[in-house]
């Protein structure tokens, strides 16, 4: 009887769990829904999926400007570009690209992408085109998906290093519309250390201030939010504004060096699959040999 029970407990548990996930909204798009399950399909993109069923956000079309992808965390939106839905597997690739940048952006704590979020999620998108088995035929009169297969070209042909130059190239180009140029983390860890030399000095609100007007300009936070919390830093008493600075910094610093950890074995991963898809890297160098091509 017991074990029955124990039994029954342990389905309603499952089915629970299950229903759990199937309640939870990713998007409003088909196409997106398509996307997903194309990405889950696979198994580099199986535990990313199921990253985002843990941390939902919701993921939709971009009404503004911008062949590229868009973050509104804070308010739980992740946007892509609708000219991008010129087929499942192109839609997908873009799809992961930005999940996986929300997924880094998830464990590691920092307050906005940079540089090499951009980077790392330039890798993981080719990696994935190569597990999808993307072939040249998916870009044909695609214009839209020109700078994807460009990637996906720079990945294949040359070596990690190079697509990840690229993706750093792209990210501190000038484009508003793109929330660029992005911040790098020598840039972060730059900023963090003289908000460390500020520290018992009038200068902290100030430099936090126009952090936060960084933000603003690149689209991440309004001009309110901005005035907002430069109110809120101002008007702390002196020994809580002190301690807010002294636990600011320690956290931060906590955060930077933690991404620098993921960075490193992100970058080791990669190594490690191409070492163990080449295979899957001359098939594809078969198929794309036009990327050279003018």
């Amino acid at each position: 009887m017991k074990k029955n029970a124990l039994l029954f407990f342990s389905l309603s548990l499952l089915t629970a769990c299950a229903g759990s996930r199937r309640d939870i909204r990713l998007t409003s798009e088909p196409s997106i829904e398509r996307a997903f399950d194309i990405i889950n399909g696979t198994q580099l993109g199986r535990p990313l999926v199921q990253f985002i069923y843990k941390n939902p956000v919701l993921f939709e079309y971009s009404n503004t400007a911008g062949l590229c992808h868009k973050f509104a965390i804070k308010k739980g939106m992740v946007f892509l570009p609708v000219e991008m839905k010129v087929t499942d597997r192109v839609l997908a690739l873009t799809l992961a690209r930005a999940a996986y940048i929300y997924r880094l952006y998830m464990l590691t704590g920092l307050e906005e992408v940079i540089s090499e979020e951009e980077e790392l999620s330039a890798l993981f998108q080719a990696r994935l085109g190569l597990e999808l088995g993307l072939a040249n035929s998916d870009f044909d009169k695609r214009d839209n998906a020109a700078p994807l297969k460009r990637d996906f070209c720079t990945y294949i042909m040359d070596q990690s290093a190079y697509a990840m130059a690229q993706a750093r190239k792209e990210a501190l180009s000038l484009d508003p519309d793109c929330q660029r140029p992005l911040d790098t983390l020598a840039g972060q860890r730059d900023w963090l250390e003289r908000m460390r030399r500020a520290i018992n000095e009038d200068s902290f609100p100030r430099l936090l201030y126009e952090r936060d007007l960084q933000r603003v300009r690149r689209g991440m936070l309004t001009m309110n939010e901005a005035m907002k919390n430069d109110a809120r830093v101002r008007a702390m008493p002196s020994y809580e504004s002190y301690r807010y600075q002294r636990t600011f910094y320690e956290d931060q610093s906590a955060i930077f060096t933690n991404f620098e950890k993921n960075y490193k074995r992100e970058i080791d991963e990669d190594a490690a699959w191409r070492q163990a898809n080449q295979d899957l890297l001359n098939v594809a160098r078969a198929d794309f040999s036009d990327c050279n091509l003018p």
